[in-house]
């Protein structure tokens, strides 16, 4: 595994792809992250999974970072 390689598969930790959806939080929960999957899916140039992966975890890193200054509603 090249340099490249093993640091989009550290960055990708937290979504590896034999986790199975689950509702443990409710249906809201459920109900955003199909939002999300579609708004992916609906990209005109498309991404592979794996950059839906990173635009994930992007996410994850951008709310993690702003729960320090802001509270989501």
């Amino acid at each position: 595994m090249n340099n490249d390689e093993t640091l989009k598969s550290e960055y990708l930790r937290k979504y590896k792809r034999e986790n199975l959806p689950g509702d443990l939080f409710g249906d809201q929960v459920v109900s955003v992250g199909k939002k999300i999957v579609n708004l992916m899916k609906q990209e005109k140039e498309g991404i592979t999974y794996d950059q839906a992966y990173a635009s994930l975890q992007y996410a994850y890193d951008l709310l993690k970072y702003e729960s320090n200054f802001v509270k989501l509603n």
